[in-house]
């Protein structure tokens, strides 16, 4: 680049000097100087302020004529900070440059920079809160009617999603435990328009908020939303949960753009269990009361679906449907027809059973068909070891096999097992 401006500075000397003419020396070097700052407390999730590293996409334009294919004169150059608020390009390709005739322009730029479509759309999905700062979608159009000649361009940024903080208590001061809230029925990506700021979504869904250290409270960064029809928060804390229903709020009807949406929720540990909830409305917004009553008990697994910790038959019952999970129980039977109702462990008429299929149990003693486990034997290997057919030796051994839990006989059971392994006493 030093050679390019040192090349235009000699053509400009000759060109100018030949007519007798001042030289404009501005016009040697015309690169832009950023500076960008955040509109108050609204916008950064960490401290309202830049962090080194940040990058922002920044386009020029002719000015008074908007965002457009044939307005843009600088597309989506990347520019980065140190954390003190003014950019500079991250390599000399993002150098962006005033007009040389001294032309009007206007900028419009956002963070985080990212790819952006032929239409000006930029792509939001706030499913993933781990990073915060990745999904805080900054905006600004303020920067019009520049030129060569102006010290810098001045980016005032504001966010546009809206964000909810959930603070939680109990009514009777005890612990909370393993704790986790979901926004639930909410919409969770979209697209953002750099040409007039308008937004759409495409589909609705739940969004786990992030939890703070102490699991007291929890925030999430969310699509605005003009409706919170179907729209609901639930709080996990120990066995229980709670459900609040965000629809039935008096005032707070929507979630707004630039917004912060705090709500205030004591959990009443005694039953049955109610949530006693306040709502703030960040730039002065409304504020609900409203009370949540018990939704239901929550069931905790004891194993974890791997090979080394297998679910148990109980738990495979309550987390169905799950895919390619380890379950295991005892080989308690077989199914003379096509319903756990048809569960038999008398293997003395061995016409009746079935090779295609086995009962598990929580115990290897159950008589129950309601209280067993169905498990289709895929042909091969698996079939070939496991039915009791052919291997009665095998009744009231354990066993865990993988596959995928779902609606099975009737009842909850596995399909599709693709690997099985004995358990040997003592293990």
């Amino acid at each position: 680049m030093k050679t390019n401006h040192l090349l235009l500075f000699l053509m400009l000397l000759f060109l100018f000097s030949c007519e007798g003419e001042k030289i404009d020396f501005s016009i040697i070097n015309r690169s832009i100087r950023v500076k960008a700052r955040i509109d108050g407390v609204k916008t950064r999730v960490a401290n309202d302020t830049w962090s080194e590293g940040d990058v922002i996409g920044i386009y020029m334009i002719t000015a008074g004529e908007g965002l457009s294919a044939e307005s843009v004169l600088a597309k989506n150059a990347k520019y980065v900070t140190e954390g003190d608020g003014a950019f500079n390009p991250v390599a000399v390709a993002h150098d962006v440059k005033f007009p040389i005739d001294g032309a009007g322009v206007d900028f419009i730029a956002y963070y985080p920079h990212g790819t952006v479509s032929a239409a000006f759309e930029y792509s939001v999905d706030v499913t993933d809160q781990a990073d915060q700062t990745a999904i805080d979608l900054l905006y600004s159009n303020n920067a019009t009617g520049l030129n060569k000649n102006s010290t810098f361009v001045d980016l005032d940024f504001s966010h546009q999603l809206s964000k909810i903080i959930v603070h939680l208590g109990t009514i009777d001061g005890s612990a909370l435990k393993d704790v986790a809230v979901t926004i639930k029925g909410v919409d969770t990506k979209g697209k953002f328009s750099l040409a007039d700021k308008s937004q759409t979504t495409s589909g609705k869904g739940n969004i786990e908020m992030k939890m703070s250290g102490d699991g007291a409270s929890a925030e999430a960064i969310v699509l605005p939303a003009g409706s919170l029809t179907d729209a609901t928060l639930e709080i996990i804390n120990g066995e229980y949960s709670y459900v609040y229903d965000l629809n039935s709020a008096v005032n707070i009807t929507k979630f707004e753009s630039g917004y912060k949406y705090i709500y205030t929720i004591v959990l009443d540990t005694r039953s049955p269990l109610s949530a006693t909830t306040s709502i703030s409305g960040w730039l002065d917004g409304p504020g609900e009361m409203a009370t949540v009553v018990k939704d239901s008990k929550i069931y905790r697994p004891v194993g974890g679906g791997t090979p080394e910790n297998p679910y148990t038959v109980e738990d495979a019952r309550n987390l169905s449907p799950i895919n390619g999970a380890w379950v295991k129980g005892y080989i308690v039977g077989y199914y003379s027809g096509t319903t756990v109702g048809s569960f038999s462990n008398d293997l003395a008429d061995n016409g009746q059973i079935k090779v295609t299929s086995l009962a598990l149990a929580e115990s290897p003693v159950e008589t129950s068909g309601s209280k067993t486990f169905p498990v289709s034997l895929p042909t091969g290997e698996i079939r070939e070891n496991l039915n009791l057919k052919t291997h009665p030796e095998n009744l009231g051994k354990e066993v865990k096999l993988k596959g995928n839990i779902g609606p099975y006989y009737g009842s909850i059971g596995m399909q599709n097992v693709t690997a099985y392994e004995f358990i040997l006493a003592g293990r």
